[in-house]
């Protein structure tokens, strides 16, 4: 019987030895794919004021993916010069995975610009996608528009009189507002801002009359009472403003697209950064607090990969393009 004994020993020992290499080797991966992330504090870049859409998902974000990564992560507002401020900022910094940039979908309007010293499609990586959100048309509760086609008629009898705000020349905000103008032969005045906080100061006081904005921002105003959301970019209507209609329900084809927010980094980033970056993204936009933020926002959880992404980008800067050239806006 001591033959039989000495085995099943012999198998257990094998067995335990086994279990405790696995999960070594589990630890050992965990340890080194923290240790493998430069040390040091990781940076967001945002390219608006603090406050607006862009920068309280970007913040969300980096809450949690300081605790994924083991890092500090610190986000940096660089608003102005029409984001290009916030660009250079990144593409100033190694390409080591320490800097990233996060914006919303006005990112591929950048490559219709004049004069830029970087390529918007060439010099940055896509990560991945946070969120699909719309923009919203508000104007403020004094005016006596309700509807869309209200606030057309309402203007068209105030020519020059009536302007729009963007956080941004050559922002989506901006564009947008510049395609209700065509689209109905009406003259809103652009007036650009530094992000969309500092432009929904001056349209809660009158400052101005109307904006496209994120709905993350317009939300506490439109749900208080003190704006009122005349319709949403997109073709489908969100939780968060089940009331509004769309833009593609009233026909307006070049307003029936929703935007996004995302990550991107510097080109020439390591593979292996921007797709572990992709992957713990994947992971904190499924957090049920994180969706549930969002959709409180306006906004539906969305992540990607580097490649879809970055298709979706080019789609995006295509539309935009063509947009551009059939209103004649110059962007410089």
């Amino acid at each position: 019987m001591a033959a039989p004994i000495q085995v099943q020993w012999l198998l257990q020992s094998v067995a335990a030895t086994l279990l405790c290499l696995a999960t070594s080797t589990q630890v050992f991966a965990q340890t080194q794919s923290v240790e493998a992330w430069p040390s040091g504090p990781v940076k967001i870049v945002v390219p608006y004021a603090a406050g607006g859409g862009t920068d309280i998902v970007a913040r969300l974000v980096a809450t949690k993916l300081a605790t994924a990564l083991g890092r500090p992560v610190i986000v940096d507002n660089r608003p102005g010069g029409r984001t290009i401020i916030a660009y250079e900022a990144v593409l100033h910094d190694p390409a080591d995975g320490r800097t990233l940039l996060f914006n919303n979908s006005s990112h591929t309007i950048q490559a219709a610009y004049n004069g830029l010293r970087y390529d918007p499609a060439s010099d940055f990586a896509p990560v991945s996608e946070v969120a699909l959100a719309p923009m919203v048309f508000v104007v403020p509760q004094s005016n006596p528009s309700r509807t869309v086609p209200e606030f057309v008629e309402w203007t068209r009898r105030r020519p020059g009189k009536v302007s729009f705000g963007s956080f941004g020349v050559g922002t989506a905000s901006h564009l947008a507002g510049e395609i209700l103008n065509g689209a109905q032969g009406i003259d809103m005045v652009h007036v650009a801002y530094k992000g969309s906080a500092p432009a929904l100061n001056d349209l809660l006081g009158e400052q101005i009359q109307s904006m496209f904005v994120d709905p993350a921002a317009a939300i506490p105003y439109v749900k208080s009472g003190k704006l009122k959301a005349l319709a949403m970019t997109g073709t489908r209507r969100w939780k968060a403003y089940a009331d509004v209609p769309t833009f593609g329900e009233l026909g307006y084809k070049d307003l029936s697209s929703s935007g996004w927010w995302g990550l991107l980094t510097k080109k020439g980033t390591p593979p292996e950064l921007v797709n572990r970056l992709a992957a713990e993204l994947k992971r904190i936009v499924a957090m049920p607090d994180v969706a549930e933020r969002l959709e409180a926002l306006g906004a539906e959880a969305f992540a990607s990969t580097p490649l879809e992404f970055e298709g979706s980008i080019r789609r995006d800067m295509a539309r935009w393009k063509r947009v551009i050239n059939e209103r004649n806006i110059v962007l410089e």
